[in-house]
């Protein structure tokens, strides 16, 4: 291996920019702490780092067969490093792919401690934490998914016995999609229908035991497995699974009751407010436009690495150019890492809200918060999934040929990205909700210009009280085509009420996306990249922005695009290279080869491939035979039989 420097090293080497500045702002000091205590563990460990290695190779069951080991090795860990549960949970979330009970703490056990009573909490807490319970959240069903009101499963209480009969009517109603239930856990967190002799009660959760804490085999009246492969070889670690019940029945005190109750003789005890049990189902909403940022910031830190060494064609008498400098290399790569440090953002202000909102939630039954928090997840994960997921492809891309590579790494995290724009409800869909709330503010507005609106909210004044759009004010400017998408989608379902919201839902996207891009770039602190991302943010709503008026003439056109690019042109390639190195991430982080810290890319790409080479391996001698029977058609002459 060559022991002179690698132009990612010359170019890191040339810029006085401070990573740790801006560490500090992607990250908390307590995440820092955790990751510096963790990575030299993890990164270290054998079964961690065969992980990119045996993926490509294995089959649906092998891949299932290292996830449920990695699951085990990393309890091991903790138990040997007396890790935090902190500390273990940061763990859990390091690996690159979802692996299976990374939902029994993300959607299982907050989920409990959220919605269970105290004994509840006091009762199951402990199993979930020690995984004597492991865990699965069962909502989506082969028939609905972001559809809950529509839901078929059913919760039928019997006062007789002081249980509920839990059943699947149909081959629709089998709950589907659900991580973790394939093969790992063994208790699942149902949403059913509940119904008492009063009637049908909507949906709530109950806790059902799946398998036998013995065989691990399903429970009587329980169907249950994995429901296979997933496009693009995604969430090849996660145990995707379906559950089909039949006259289950479990006792009364696994309904979760912490809002809503039914009595022993099934007197049925309504939620003081109906969203109650709503704030904890945002959790994993709530967290994607930040795990979308980070998703992105490795892919970008990939390519942008690995064009920093790439070089490719040449003026005379010059040496070849680095890829990186080409204007369709930066014009690509530039926005996409200013995009993910915007997302990683952002999502860090949700998070700090939806914190207070659901600590208000659960302790003082305040409600205050939760249709802001609603409203801004389900915008955030849509415009986060849209922007982000393309945004890594883009990456892939600029890395030419290589980028198809498995070496190259950024296919895995496209791969984790993708389902984003369809789990934790399908964007169209949750889009409508986004923009039911903002009609009905505008509206609200219309009769009480001085009603009270959540923050994020505020600049749909501008609908009502027409102030005008301060020009040199780029934050302004997406407030104005915000409002503008928001008055025509107001007028249209007032013109037309009989028209439902799914009509409507065309319009809802732009207007949920560009309530989000508001968001994003109001919570932009500052750094090297913010004013680019505001930038690329108008750039890329130009038509809409033209619509609105705020972009009247070619001239402010052009204006925009170039002020784009000159923000592009004034980063310098060591500033970026600073900018990705702020991520922290650990080489192990970054699948493939070719995003590795010291920019040493084309002899780990022929060490991997002599590693990979199945010619080399166990089937070497039958691939080699096949082929010479290929060769050696011809000489079989007519003795070749079918």
């Amino acid at each position: 291996m060559s022991s002179a420097p690698s132009d990612l090293q010359l170019a890191r080497s040339a810029s006085t920019l401070d990573p740790e500045v801006f560490s500090s702002l992607l990250r908390t000091p307590r995440e820092r702490a955790a990751r510096a205590k963790l990575l030299p563990i993890i990164s270290t460990d054998p079964l961690f780092a065969m992980t990119s290695r045996s993926r490509p190779f294995n089959n649906h069951a092998q891949n299932l067969l290292h996830a449920l080991a990695l699951c085990k090795r990393l309890l091991t860990l903790r138990d040997i490093h007396n890790w935090t549960r902190e500390e273990f949970l940061e763990a859990v979330y390091l690996q690159n792919d979802m692996i299976p009970f990374q939902l029994h703490e993300g959607a299982f056990t907050v989920v409990i401690e959220a919605q269970g009573t105290d004994a509840q909490r006091d009762y199951w807490i402990p199993k979930c934490h020690s995984y004597e319970v492991v865990g699965c959240y069962a909502q989506t069903e082969l028939a609905h998914g972001s559809n809950v009101q529509g839901l078929e499963t059913v919760a039928h209480y019997d006062p007789t016995t002081k249980e509920f009969e839990i059943y699947s009517p149909r081959i629709e109603s089998t709950k589907w999609w659900v991580g973790g239930m394939g093969i790992c856990a063994n208790h699942a967190l149902v949403q059913a229908i509940l119904e008492v002799p009063s009637g049908r009660k909507g949906p709530h959760l109950f806790m059902i035991p799946l398998r036998s804490p013995t065989t691990h085999l399903p429970l009587p009246g329980i169907k249950v497995g994995d429901i296979g492969p997933k496009a693009y070889g995604g969430f090849c670690f996660m145990d995707n699974g379906y559950l089909h019940l039949s006259s289950v029945r479990i006792p009364l005190e696994n309904m979760l009751q912490r809002h809503a109750q039914v009595t022993p003789d099934g007197t049925y005890i309504p939620a003081k407010h109906d969203k109650l049990s709503y704030g904890s189902m945002v959790y994993l909403r709530a967290g994607i436009p930040s795990s979308m940022g980070w998703c992105l910031a490795r892919a970008v830190t990939i390519a942008i690495r690995y064009c920093t060494n790439r070089r490719q064609f040449a003026h005379p008498g010059q040496e070849e150019q680095q890829v990186i400098n080409y204007a369709s290399t930066k014009m690509r790569l530039y926005p996409l890492l200013a995009r993910a440090y915007a997302y990683i953002f952002a999502g860090r202000e949700l998070r700090s809200i939806y914190y207070r909102m659901l600590d208000a939630l659960t302790n003082r039954g305040d409600v205050t918060l939760l249709p802001e928090v609603h409203v801004l997840s389900s915008a955030l994960k849509v415009k986060s999934s849209w922007d982000c997921t393309p945004g890594s492809e883009e990456a892939r891309k600029s890395m030419g040929g290589h980028g198809y590579s498995h070496l190259a790494g950024v296919d895995t995290i496209f791969a984790a990205q993708a389902p984003a724009q369809t789990y934790e409800g399908d964007n169209y869909v949750i889009s409508q909700q986004v923009a039911r709330a903002l009609v009905k503010s505008v509206l609200l507005l219309k009769q009480r210009p001085d009603a009270k609106l959540p923050e994020s909210f505020s600049y749909i004044r501008l609908a009502v009280d027409g102030k005008r759009i301060a020009r040199n004010n780029h934050l302004h400017f997406l407030h104005a085509r915000a409002v503008s998408i928001l008055i025509t989608l107001a007028e249209a379902v007032v013109a037309n009420p009989q028209m439902s919201w799914t009509d409507h839902s065309w319009a809802s996207a732009r207007l949920a996306a560009a309530h989000a891009d508001v968001f994003v770039v109001s919570k932009l602190p500052e750094t090297p990249l913010s004013s680019l991302h505001t930038l690329s943010t108008l750039v890329a709503a130009l038509p809409e922005l033209l619509e609105a008026g705020v972009i009247m003439t070619p001239q402010a056109v052009k204006a925009l695009r170039k002020a784009q690019e000159d923000a592009v042109d004034a980063l310098s390639l060591g500033d970026v290279i600073r900018l990705t190195d702020a991520f922290e991430f650990h080489d192990w982080e970054l699948p493939g080869v070719v995003g590795a810290s010291d920019g040493r890319v084309y002899e780990r790409m022929l060490e991997m491939a002599l590693e990979w080479d199945v010619s080399l391996g166990k089937h070497g001698e039958e691939l080699r035979r096949r082929a010479l029977e290929i060769s050696n058609h011809s000489k079989q002459g007519k003795s070749a039989k079918l």
